[in-house]
């Protein structure tokens, strides 16, 4: 273990984990379509929220979430331990409590991964409704715009979020 680099490891557990999730949507899809699979897997990202979230305070040694600063610097940290460099998700702090998440045009992965079993038409993004999961987890109100179902990127647009939060 001790000759494996640590974002090799985050890497291989974090696809691990992104391939279980996609392996266990598809089967959903299969089984009970494309709508159904969508709804359960944003109760799943919700329930795992409750968490995800005070594992990873826990880990980073963070007690509270309750300013911007706060914020910025848990969720870098929190993205650093579970985030892969595959998934390209980019988060912009530009203050004045906005966070803007974002995938490189054409680069989410989730999208990928769904166009690919033919779900698209019914599938509700799970990508930002985590983020959205560990806001409520942490306690944080929020506004997001754009109010969007479904998927962005398959009505042909960029796959964004603006979260304006209540602190």
């Amino acid at each position: 273990m001790e000759s494996i680099d640590k974002r090799d490891l985050r890497e291989l557990l974090c696809m691990g984990l992104m391939t279980h999730d996609g392996m266990w949507f598809y089967n959903l899809f299969q089984e009970c379509g494309a709508k159904t699979a969508s709804t359960l897997n944003r109760a799943a990202i919700q329930s795992m929220s409750t968490f995800e979230v005070p594992r990873l305070k826990k880990v980073m040694g963070v007690d509270e979430v309750t300013t911007y600063e706060q914020l910025k610097t848990s969720s870098k940290g929190a993205f650093e331990l579970i985030g892969a460099d595959f998934m390209q998700f980019r988060r912009q702090y530009p203050g004045n409590n906005v966070v803007r998440c974002d995938a490189p045009e054409g680069q989410c992965f989730a999208y990928k991964g769904v166009k690919r079993i033919g779900a698209l038409d019914d599938y509700d993004c799970g990508i930002f409704y985590r983020v959205e999961a560990w806001l409520k987890a942490l306690g944080i109100g929020f506004r997001v715009t754009p109010e969007v179902h479904g998927c962005l990127m398959y009505q042909g647009k960029h796959g964004y979020r603006e979260y304006t939060l209540d602190m």
